[in-house]
């Protein structure tokens, strides 16, 4: 555990483990021991590119989905906006491994439109719907989303160790997981999505430690390492200096505009969601903004206390049941009250 100023992170433990006889170093985490962000992508890279082309005033919330995505003039759902997307409140299909049945990513942009309409109303919590924010960045910039993530974000923020589709440093990693082994037994067992497509009809399904590789499925298999949900690796240094980044933007001296920013963290129509960005709530106040990834990660931004907090475990990398972020979360939450608020 380490304690800055007005922030603090978990990264204690092993990045390596004894696995199989395949190999048994137990070199230790630091600070700068890179990790598969999974879904933490969404605020780091999606969301906060958005932020920046609403200042630029080269995209509105209220704009619809159809104005840069012409497919999208035929969703099932008339109307959908941005601000829809980036509270989950589109009416998506949480997840699918598009990965399985789309030949590339083209096709997948379209079977999300055409295909991916499931609810009438709500919050429902949909990898589809930043896949789709991501596709608006790169058609509104004319750039791949891992150059807009470059020029706005990544290097205004001096964010050295975070990148797309591979840890900046290959020798200081956390291993993330058995191969796609979590997606494989989701698309066995239809659950906790139903989806259309079978794991037997895709041949490519992982099987080694994944070991500086994104996790998750979509983006390696389909999207080359960069999507708008998932594929940046980062480190507990770049992740409290984001994390700052938001705490001095809100208070009218950071990079973000502050009125842009307050309205991302604003609770939108479900009251554990902003614009991008999760809410987290400790007796019956937000505790936290932030987000989690799959492979077992959290970022959470306090602006009542000034503090950020990162979460960086690799809870994938087991043989039996693995742990959910959320309840490892949770925990973490409660020894950071107890130490530091």
């Amino acid at each position: 555990m380490t304690i800055g100023k007005i922030t603090a992170s978990s990264v204690a433990g092993q990045r390596t483990i004894e696995c199989l006889g395949v190999r048994n170093e137990k070199l230790p985490v630091n600070d700068s021991t890179a990790c598969d962000l999974g879904s933490i992508t969404k605020i780091i890279s999606t969301t906060s590119i958005m932020m920046k082309l609403v200042e630029a005033k080269s995209l509105a919330l209220n704009d619809e989905v159809s104005r840069y995505l012409p497919e999208w003039s035929a969703y099932s759902r008339h109307g959908v906006t941005v601000a829809d997307l980036l509270e989950h409140q589109a009416g998506l299909n949480e997840w699918r491994p598009l990965y399985i049945s789309q030949e590339n990513a083209t096709a997948a942009r379209l079977a999300i439109a055409q295909e991916g309409y499931k609810y009438s109303e709500g919050r429902h919590y949909s990898d589809l719907g930043f896949i789709t924010l991501g596709n608006i960045i790169t058609e509104i910039l004319a750039t791949t989303l891992d150059e807009a993530f470059k020029e706005l974000v990544e290097t205004p923020l001096s964010l050295t160790s975070t990148q797309f589709a591979h840890p900046s440093d290959a020798g200081n990693v956390f291993a993330s997981s058995y191969g796609d082994r979590a997606e494989l037994e989701m698309v066995r067992n239809q659950i906790p999505y139903s989806t259309v497509e079978s794991a037997e009809d895709f041949a490519g399904w992982r099987k080694h430690i994944l070991e500086g590789e994104v996790n998750d499925g979509n983006t390696f298999h389909l999207y080359g390492g960069i999507s708008g949900h998932a594929g940046l690796f980062s480190t507990a240094t770049d992740l409290l200096i984001y994390g700052e980044a938001i705490l001095e933007s809100l208070s009218g001296n950071g990079y973000f505009d502050s009125h842009v920013l307050n309205a991302f963290l604003s609770v939108g129509r479900d009251p554990i969601q902003g614009l991008g960005f999760r809410t987290w709530e400790h007796e019956g106040e937000i505790e936290y903004w932030g987000h989690t990834g799959f492979p077992g990660t959290a970022l959470a931004i306090s602006p009542k206390v000034q503090s950020v907090a990162v979460l960086l475990t690799n809870r994938l990398l087991t043989q039996g049941e693995s742990l959910k972020t959320e309840d490892i979360f949770l925990d973490f939450r409660e020894v950071m009250r107890n130490r530091y608020m």
